[in-house]
């Protein structure tokens, strides 16, 4: 889902930036900004109502970054009259397909919020769930990320029967919190994120699987926590896509997440020597380094096995 950078140096150059230009009245008065990076691509079908969804939020001090992957449909002129009409909104746009993964990072490298949330062009949200998800990570300063409730809503905003819940980690050591992500589905990567957790991720890569090795970082980092009171719509356009059928998709001229002919032969060949990585460059003690890599073999085979069934 994201392009191999090292995003870590210009992200934390931006919050300096950021934290310079603040006044003390600012710091004392004012909620924390929240950056909301949507990357798009033909998403002129359901876009207006994305944004309007968000600049619904009962929450004023977020900015909404947009980038266009160079769609080919109406996504540019809907975009560009949202960032005409709202000050918090601003639009950019690749001249050509870049690939989701780069579209997907760019928004995040122009982020300037304390928190920051990747959002789809297509998906809805309850008009408080910023405001929720702020207060949550503001009373746990170590929590990694805040997560709403899961709706999924089809083509037409109706609510149908697919439930995919989470897990709240509050109380759950660091290896435990990792095992959970490895088992749970990416959902919390569309959650409102502690930046600065973000920016200290070493490097961001573009393979399949990419989401779970963010999300193993950020588990080792702090709780995944859940802001009951929040409703974030999943809206399925697609239809109920098989493993063979989305590692197609990530493969096509349009996603192009993956590129490389190892990967394009073994999709899932990188995703546990990243994983590995993660446990290795992690703040465990070495004993606890060594227990969780010799249980990560077996529990992904365990876990690619049960997603394939």
């Amino acid at each position: 889902m994201l392009i191999e950078k090292n995003v870590a140096a210009d992200c934390l150059h931006r919050v300096k930036i950021v934290g310079m230009r603040m006044t003390k009245k600012v710091l004392e008065n004012e909620s924390p900004l929240v950056s909301i990076g949507m990357p798009v691509y033909n998403e002129a079908a359901f876009i207006k109502e994305s944004l309007a969804s968000l600049l619904a939020q009962d929450y004023q001090n977020l900015e909404i970054i947009i980038s266009d992957n160079g769609s080919t449909d109406e996504t540019f002129s809907i975009c560009r009259e949202y960032a005409r009409l709202d000050s918090r909104v601003s639009y950019y746009r690749f001249d050509n397909n870049v690939g989701a993964s780069k579209n997907f990072i760019s928004v995040l490298e122009r982020a300037s919020g304390k928190y920051f949330m990747w959002a789809a062009g297509h998906d809805l949200w309850s008009d408080n769930l910023i405001p929720e998800a702020v207060q949550v990570l503001e009373s746990h300063p170590d929590a990694a990320l805040a997560f709403a409730s899961a709706v999924w809503i089809d083509a037409n905003g109706d609510v149908f029967g697919r439930e995919s819940g989470w897990t709240d980690t509050r109380g759950m050591d660091p290896i435990a919190r990792f095992f959970t992500i490895l088992w749970g589905n990416m959902h919390p990567v569309l959650a409102v994120i502690r930046r600065s957790y973000l920016c200290e991720i070493p490097r961001i890569h573009s393979c399949a699987g990419s989401d779970l090795i963010i999300l193993s970082e950020l588990a080792i980092k702090g709780d995944f926590v859940h802001a009951a009171k929040a409703t974030w719509s999943r809206r399925e356009f697609r239809g109920l896509e098989s493993h063979k059928e989305k590692i197609k998709r990530y493969k096509n001229k349009e996603y192009k997440l993956i590129t490389s002919s190892i990967d394009k032969l073994f999709p899932l060949l990188r995703l546990p020597l990243e994983l590995m990585r993660v446990v290795i460059r992690s703040d465990l003690k070495w004993l606890e380094k060594l227990i969780v890599l010799a249980a990560l073999f077996p529990a992904f085979v365990a876990r690619y096995v049960s997603g394939n069934k």
